[in-house]
């Protein structure tokens, strides 16, 4: 695999730290062998004090199909001498890749960062159809609001699934010319030593990702050792997510039809496949938020159908594949707390506890008893910045990978953070209770995970992903045809985010153009999704704009 391995030195310090970053366009690196993250793992036990492991591994990695021959990968300690997987692109610690890279990779803490980008070739393309994309947005919205799609009935099923198709091909089409983030180098190794031993991942390695996308690396590895897929383990660690774009267009335009016409459903399923946001995370950069995506979308489904213990475990796989899916907790809270009960409770409950032992019951073996504890705790505090490349408020104000303990006026940043999403979970709750209504569960979820992002410490670039789609599902269930809006406005800054950082090879201080213009987009999208949420949280309004929702955005219904 390419260019997740690849790595320079641009000669950058801050502090102590320093910055391994992967080069625009440079050799494709090779990946690390079962055996070279065994080793690995055998070094971190030791306990090595600043100590620098090189790798080399006896086949070449695939970038795509091309299989090309690279160098020696090299590892690295963190700040306090304990070398695990993962990659911390922050001050103080390198930046690398293969099993023993500095902590902090893919995982539910983890980020992207300025110096895990790929190869330039493909940014000029992405950029100008992003361009032309967000520029039809706006301009159909304008123009064609009041206007009908005559579709024959007969070509409803040819039309979705020809959306769909090309979407998922269009995807395919790319990923093996795009050598990805250096994620997926972490994905691979851990792919390899779940398929070598399931039950011993955690005892045997050193991974900080959760347990449940665990079990689909362990299917990627499977198949990727067999000759006939070894070339396109690049390819097959972006198949789930690529699968998951697919699925969660399909999940809205299923809703949709219920809901509003059939142009309108196959505008939002056109949203979503093709959307710039959506495919550079998971057909260029090769993370797993779409998958996790998908959960979320499909719990806020299940809530506001009242099948609230399905509903409660897909929130738990959620939280066992992520640790930023416990975000999303108060709205399953608010809804128990709405429906003053005590049988939804027993479901969710017991749902979430009997999903939580099935998941984590085959990597438990030979553990402490509250060895998840103590995964998710390291993982929470492996990154004690301000922001982690999210440009959001704190970015905006210059925090950028400014310790979190820096005092902000009378507080740390740290601080501010946290009471900050004490008061977006406060305002949430009592617009969740005010609506009265479990339909309110979607634009619950999106001020919450807007609000988190925009205002809170530790956020990374790309924990804003949901809220695409989170947008639809509210148009969807309050008819508010302004949450169309939010949909487009966050899918421009995600991809903003997301570009930046993935095509970047500038230092994690930076502070550009897009990092300034992108923040106060947020701050702004998230003062104008609380103006909608209050409007739409009183039944009276609520009911008021649902002659308005006929003049969609995209598409005007049938």
């Amino acid at each position: 695999m390419g260019g997740p391995g690849q790595r320079s030195s641009d000669g950058q310090t801050a502090g102590n730290r320093r910055t391994g970053s992967v080069g625009q366009g440079q050799q494709n690196s090779s990946s690390a062998s079962t055996d070279g993250a065994n080793s690995f793992a055998d070094s971190k036990n030791q306990g090595t004090t600043g100590q620098t492991t090189n790798s080399t591994t006896e086949n070449p990695s695939i970038s795509g199909d091309q299989g090309t021959k690279a160098g020696n990968d090299t590892s690295a300690t963190d700040g306090n001498g304990v070398a695990r997987d993962g990659q911390h692109r922050g001050p103080g610690r390198m930046s690398g890749n293969g099993a023993g890279m500095g902590m902090g990779g893919p995982g539910g803490g983890m980020g992207g960062g300025r110096n895990g980008n790929s190869s330039s070739a493909y940014a000029t393309p992405l950029a100008i159809f992003a361009a032309l994309f967000f520029g039809a947005f706006v301009f159909i919205t304008y123009r064609f609001r009041a206007q009908e799609w005559k579709l024959g009935e007969r070509n409803r099923g040819l039309m979705l699934w020809t959306v769909l198709g090309a979407g998922f091909f269009l995807r395919m089409a790319i990923t093996p010319w795009i050598s990805g983030h250096m994620d997926l180098m972490l994905f691979r190794n851990w792919a390899t030593t779940a398929a070598d031993s399931l039950s011993g991942f955690y005892t045997n390695g050193s991974s900080d990702y959760p347990p449940f996308y665990i079990y689909i690396l362990y299917v990627i590895g499977k198949i990727g050792t067999t000759d006939a897929f070894s070339p396109y383990m690049s390819v097959l660690l972006r198949l789930p997510n690529i699968l998951a774009d697919i699925v969660t267009a399909y999940m809205l335009y299923r809703l949709a039809s219920k809901r509003v016409g059939y142009g309108v459903s196959l505008g939002l399923a056109i949203f979503y496949v093709f959307n710039p946001a959506i495919f550079i995370n998971s057909a260029f950069w090769g993370q797993v938020d779409s998958f996790f995506t998908m959960l979320i979308v499909g719990m806020i489904v299940l809530l506001v159908e009242n099948r609230i213990g399905w509903s409660a475990v897909l929130f738990t796989i959620a939280v066992l594949m992520k640790p930023q899916g416990i975000i999303y907790g108060p709205v399953l809270f608010f809804e128990l707390l709405r429906q003053r009960k005590i049988q939804p409770w027993l479901l969710s409950i017991g749902g979430a506890v009997v999903t939580t032992i099935l998941v984590i019951l085959p990597f438990s073996w030979g553990q402490k008893p509250l060895w998840l504890l103590d995964l998710y705790k390291g993982t929470v505090g492996e990154y004690p910045y301000a922001s982690v490349n999210a440009y959001n408020f704190f970015a905006l104000i210059g925090g950028n990978y400014t310790q979190d303990t820096t005092t902000l006026f009378l507080f740390s940043y740290h601080t501010w953070g946290m009471i900050c999403i004490v008061l977006v979970t406060l305002f949430t709750g009592w617009m969740y209770i005010r609506s009265r209504k479990p339909q309110f569960a979607a634009a619950a979820a999106l001020v919450l995970i807007a609000g988190v992002f925009t205002f809170a410490s530790s956020m990374h670039e790309r924990y804003l992903f949901p809220a695409a789609a989170l947008a639809v599902l509210a148009y969807l269930y309050l008819r508010d045809r302004r949450f169309l809006w939010l949909a487009g406005g966050f899918s421009l800054t995600i991809f903003l985010n997301t570009f930046d950082i993935f095509y970047s090879s500038n230092a994690q201080d930076h502070y550009g153009i897009i990092l300034c213009v992108t923040s106060l987009l947020n701050v702004l999208l998230f003062g104008y999704l609380v103006k909608v949420v209050w409007d739409c949280s009183r039944p009276a309004t609520a009911q008021a704009a649902l002659p308005k929702a006929t003049n969609i955005a995209f598409l005007s219904a049938e």
